[in-house]
């Protein structure tokens, strides 16, 4: 089923989307459906299923799973736009593109730690403190990307990124503990093997998606870091539309 979804997603923009690349698509709907078809069957009969259906009857889990879902592809597509961005765009080294984005890092390091120690004392409400952090440093990159110019730099990017990494791990670290914390002892492993699958997809659809749109954006312009830059203002603008 992820097949399905995430191989036409990569390839079609590039093959011009024949048909095939629509039915895989469309295909991805009944496979997950039998799939999940067979695991009720098994559990019925008493016979141990991969995934115990039961999780899906938890609110609080699927809620998180569906948030997971969202949050781990935007993840996915900022990474992969923002580094084609530095290095075919700005025509920066693969490492002055890492020394560019380390400030993401950074404040991933210090949010997780602060989630962490939040999360005790305000539950939830850190992971929505989380996001609007997150939302803010967005914010702040689409803006340096908005109003720049050729001559756009590292500096520019430090402050934004710093501040989305600090509301990306406030938000990392307590999401699996809230997923998983309504549901059964019996159930753990389902509930973790899911969550574990869920961020893979995530991730993948994030950069299957997003760049698509991104390269759709990109063109063919013969000045190369002005066309990078166009693309760059249409995708953070549609992640912030969505937001």
């Amino acid at each position: 089923a992820s097949l399905c979804i995430i191989y036409p997603l990569v390839q079609g923009r590039e093959l011009g989307w024949p048909m095939w690349t629509k039915a895989l698509l469309v295909a991805a709907v009944p496979v997950v459906a039998a799939f999940a078809w067979l695991q009720v069957r098994r559990h019925r009969a008493g016979v141990a299923p991969l995934i115990e259906p039961g999780i899906f009857a938890k609110r609080s889990y699927v809620s998180g799973i569906a948030f997971a879902l969202v949050f781990l592809g935007a993840m996915g597509g900022i990474t992969l736009t923002l580094g084609v961005f530095l290095q075919a765009g700005l025509g920066y080294s693969p490492m002055h593109a890492a020394l560019t984005t380390a400030p993401f890092a950074l404040g991933g390091f210090l949010g997780s730690g602060a989630g962490a120690t939040l999360m005790g004392k305000v539950g939830r409400t850190v992971v929505q403190a989380g996001l609007v952090v997150m939302g803010l440093g967005l914010l702040a990159l689409y803006a340096a990307v908005e109003h720049a110019d050729v001559e756009v730099g590292s500096w520019d990017f430090v402050a934004p990124l710093l501040i989305s990494g600090v509301g990306m791990g406030m938000v990392w670290v307590p999401m699996f503990e809230i997923v998983v914390g309504d549901v059964a002892d019996h159930e753990v492993g389902s509930a973790s093997g899911v969550l574990q699958a869920v961020q893979q997809l995530g991730m993948s659809l994030g950069v299957a998606a997003i760049g698509t749109m991104f390269f759709g954006a990109l063109g063919t312009h013969a000045d190369r870091t002005r066309d990078f830059l166009a693309a760059a203002r249409v995708d953070a603008n549609s992640r912030i539309d969505g937001y």
